[in-house]
């Protein structure tokens, strides 16, 4: 009879906890569909939102979209499924994460390729980045992640042990697939990924000195250049007072435009620099989770692990508000965009 009660109440104790953790995949799903819904619908729109480096951001939004409104919604119901067998499989949660999750890593990775080109050599970023490499690019990357991500349900790659209730990877897949997925969909996008974070950073900073060096240069120039107009306004004709006053006018006018392009280098740099940050600290944990668990070491906390998960599907979601953050244009068509649709809404009810 004690032994009865208290595998009951370890039943509660992991029903409890596939719950929580479902709960809050519910909010991360309604949060990464809305959110790259609105990335989608604001490129469309905006015709501003149409350059190479838009298009990568676009199918980034593609993956995490298909993860919010596919991968999370089945991984729920596993979640919240009480009997015995599962209706819907572990092999197939695994084949969707590993599909979408693996292509909004190599999105992230064509992001931050492609902002590192831009800022590392952007006279010759036009003719690099083109419309047929990123077809390609885009092609082989999803039909290499479909292969991979099919290859357990039709009998290679899959783990003979038991599967867990959170559907994990350790569990459901074998040691040597685990190693080649984790390798291609983690290993290579998050050293590369991270290799060119440091690189953004630097740059980062050096676009922020530059800037507050070119606006004290500003500052200054003008403040001379107001002295030497009074002393010219003394002593010229009212034709040399208009030549001075337009070449003054001039240079200032470079100065601004110069300023306002290191500005724009800059806040670029440091949302490309945030965005990987971000996705180093989503992704990391459930990585170094299973890469421990791979290599027979005791199982981590089932507390750390439903975190971890969590953390690792709301990478889908907070790449909108990293977006809406620092980039004016992108900030300015969700308004309208959500405007528009406060005002249908309204309208339609009244």
């Amino acid at each position: 009879m004690m032994l009865n009660k208290t595998e009951n109440d370890t039943d509660d104790k992991y029903y409890t906890s596939s719950v929580i953790l479902a709960v809050c995949l519910i909010v991360v799903s309604v949060f990464a569909f809305g959110g790259n819904l609105l990335v989608l619908a604001a490129i469309t729109i905006n015709r501003n939102l149409r350059s190479m480096s838009d298009l990568f951001v676009a199918n980034l939004a593609v993956a995490d979209l298909c993860q919010a409104a596919l991968a999370i919604p089945l991984r729920v119901a596993t979640l919240l499924e009480t009997r015995p067998e599962p209706s819907i499989p572990c092999q197939v949660n695994v084949c969707l994460a590993i599909l979408f999750g693996g292509a909004s890593n190599i999105n992230i990775l064509f992001v931050s390729v492609d902002r590192f080109i831009a800022i590392k050599w952007p006279f010759t970023y036009n003719s690099w980045v083109t419309m047929k490499l990123f077809v390609c690019s885009i092609l082989i990357s999803w039909l290499s992640l479909v292969v991979l991500a099919i290859l357990p349900l039709v009998g290679w790659g899959g783990s003979e042990g038991p599967t867990s209730t959170t559907c994990r990877f350790t569990p459901t897949l074998s040691r040597e697939y685990l190693a080649i997925c984790y390798i291609f969909i983690h290993g290579v996008p998050l050293v590369t990924i991270i290799i060119l974070y440091l690189y953004i950073l630097k740059a980062a900073f050096k676009h922020s000195r530059a800037i507050a060096a070119q606006e004290f240069s500003l500052r200054t120039n003008n403040s001379l250049s107001n002295e030497n107009s009074i002393t010219h306004e003394e002593f010229s004709t009212n034709g040399e007072q208009q030549t001075t006053k337009k070449h003054r006018t001039r240079d200032n006018l470079t100065r601004q435009n110069r300023t306002a392009n290191t500005s724009r280098r800059g806040k670029g740099a440091r949302m490309i620099a945030v965005l990987l940050g971000v996705f180093i600290i989503l992704v990391l944990p459930i990585i170094l989770i299973d890469l421990v668990e791979l290599w027979k070491a005791p199982f981590a906390p089932p507390a750390v692990v439903n975190l971890a998960i969590c953390l690792i599907y709301a990478n889908s979601a907070v790449n909108i508000f990293i977006y809406a953050g620092w980039n004016t244009e992108y900030r300015r068509t969700f308004r309208l965009v959500l405007v528009s649709l406060w005002k249908l809404v309204t309208c339609s009810s009244s």
